[in-house]
């Protein structure tokens, strides 16, 4: 296919456009128009539905706005930046790796070592060819001020923290057995020192997220890597393997049987939502490129008119996450597996109430609410009391069959606005012969199942294209109606849309009851009954049967 510029027909047709644009608009921002809300939307219903049959899997809907101690235990707080460089004339500013990765120099993430190759390779301003100034730490979340007086909150930069930090409850939703998983549909918030083209780097962006929970001892996913197809695989020694996850598992390429079953499942999902496989590819991280919580991380690509893309990110987060939140809470985000009965000392803590009575017996409440609150210092009778002078530690001989332990978390996380440009991307061409934009996506995440259309909008054929269009909505199709314009306009229209069928009523319908159905590939027109039109679009419109 002739290729099309993505950004004018998503535009034009009301897909995806720069969010605020009667003001300007703001960079790395962008809203979902009529069409390219129901394509999302379709695309996260099969990624649920997809994930959700695969069982053990809960679904899990949290804030976005995030406790500031959550992000410090994350590592958020104190580690996700990037460095930034601004222009001392036009005021542009850069990613200072960014900037010398365009020359085809590995940066590394150090500022020192940034501002040295600026200055050494004389760098200026693309913008205005002006002085660029001092390499600085820009912060990536974005701060939401609570009052005065009050710690900030954030916005998250990732949907995964709420996930870990309400782990336990997942854990007894799941009979305290693993594995399992948690997924979740959700926005992140990111202050992107210079936000790319279009959905590829967004300031607010769409995840698809998912936590599976696993014992150190049995990382074992509860399926085998079962997908069939060979996509490629590029490793971190830059050796390309064409194979299957199954294949890159028993090989020893990637070296978690979740991560491959999750690859197997990534792959599935997005040969079925419209990701050409011969422009796709799992690119495993290079040790300096891992993020601070990963072990092992492979990032599924996709190849586009910005080159290769990120649409989905698989990392080993080992026991990094919850070990920090029971470190930082204090609280139990433990697991326990069953062990050989032993006996061992336990040391037992208990309130010392008769102390507290005898010291402090108006106080004693007060007091005894603070120690449950894990207080170490209270003030109370006009001095500082230190909590521990009134619990009692003893120990005593106990059975005990089983442990605690910590889970290990393998992540997968699609980003969805990425996702869909890369669908666009390989989805959108120019017909040969006539030159008219078309999106050959599949019909599963068609924004419409089909669009009715009268030839003409007089002499009965408007009411009795109506009519139809009525039952489908009737029998929970979702349709459109058209009748503006010339048929051949229309059927442009919503071929341009990705809309598989076009149901065209014509004077010949009026007669035998009978209409054409077009389809937007091969464009050829089938005569049927107004009745069996539920029949041919599929009687669930959700099967995936009509391509």
């Amino acid at each position: 296919m002739k290729k099309v510029d993505q950004e004018e027909v998503a535009r034009r047709r009301g897909i995806y456009f720069q969010s605020f644009g009667i003001y300007g608009g703001i960079s790395g921002l962008f809203d979902y128009g009529p069409l390219g809300s129901r394509i999302k939307d379709r695309i996260v219903r099969i990624w649920k539905e997809m994930m959700l049959s695969e069982g053990n899997i809960a679904e899990f809907d949290g804030t976005a706005v995030t406790h500031q101690e959550v992000l410090k235990a994350s590592g958020h707080y104190d580690r996700f930046f990037d460095y930034s460089v601004e222009c001392t004339e036009c005021g542009n500013r850069y990613r200072a790796d960014d900037l010398i990765q365009k020359r085809g120099i590995e940066a590394i993430v150090d500022r020192e070592w940034l501002q040295n190759k600026i200055l050494e390779l004389n760098m200026k301003c693309e913008k205005c060819g002006g002085k660029l100034g001092d390499v600085k730490i820009q912060k990536l979340m974005f701060q939401v001020e609570q009052g005065e007086g009050q710690e900030p909150l954030f916005l998250r930069p990732e949907t995964a923290q709420g996930m870990f930090v309400n782990f336990k409850e997942y854990y007894r939703f799941f009979r305290e057995k693993l594995p399992f998983a948690i997924i979740t549909v959700g926005r992140g918030y990111r202050n992107e020192i210079s936000p790319r083209r279009a959905l590829y780097r967004l300031r607010e962006f769409n995840m698809m997220e998912c936590e599976s929970f696993f014992d150190p001892q049995n990382e074992m996913w509860i399926h085998d890597p079962e997908e069939n197809l060979k996509v490629t695989f590029l490793t971190n020694e830059g050796k390309e393997i064409h194979a299957t996850p199954r294949d890159v598992y028993e090989n020893g390429v990637v070296k978690s049987q979740p991560m491959a079953y999750f690859m197997g499942l990534a792959i599935r999902f997005y040969s079925r939502i419209g990701i050409d496989l011969n422009r796709f590819r799992f690119r495993q991280h290079k040790k300096e490129e891992l993020s601070h919580y990963s072990s092992e991380t492979w990032d599924a690509e996709a190849l586009t008119d910005l080159g290769w893309i990120e649409i989905t990110g698989i990392a080993h987060r080992g026991i990094f996450d919850l070990t920090n939140h029971i470190k930082a809470s204090g609280k139990d985000l433990y697991a326990q597996r069953v062990v050989q009965r032993k006996e061992m000392l336990n040391k037992v803590r208990e309130v010392d109430y008769d102390k507290i009575k005898a010291d402090f017996p108006e106080l004693s409440p007060k007091i005894i609410a603070a120690i449950k609150d894990g207080k170490s210092k209270l003030e109370a009778g006009g001095r500082t009391l230190d909590l521990a002078d009134y619990i009692i530690e003893r120990e005593e001989k106990v059975t005990v069959d089983r442990e605690n332990f910590v889970p290990i978390v393998i992540e997968p996380a699609f980003g969805l606005d990425r996702i869909i440009y890369a669908i666009l991307d390989h989805n959108l061409g120019l017909r040969d012969e006539s030159g008219y934009v078309f999106l050959k996506i599949p019909y599963e995440i068609s924004p419409y199942d089909a669009a009715v259309l009268p030839l003409m909008a007089r002499d009965g054929l408007d009411q009795k294209a109506n009519e139809i269009y009525e039952e489908l909505l009737r029998q929970k199709f979702t349709v459109i109606y058209d009748d503006s314009g010339s048929i051949g306009k229309r059927y442009s229209r919503y071929d341009e849309v990705g809309i598989v069928y076009c149901i065209t009523v014509d004077y010949e319908t009026l007669k035998d009851d009978t209409v054409t159905i077009r389809h937007r590939d091969t464009r050829e027109q089938l005569r049927i009954k107004v009745n069996e039109i539920p029949k041919y679009l599929g009687l669930n419109p959700w099967n995936g049967k009509k391509n």
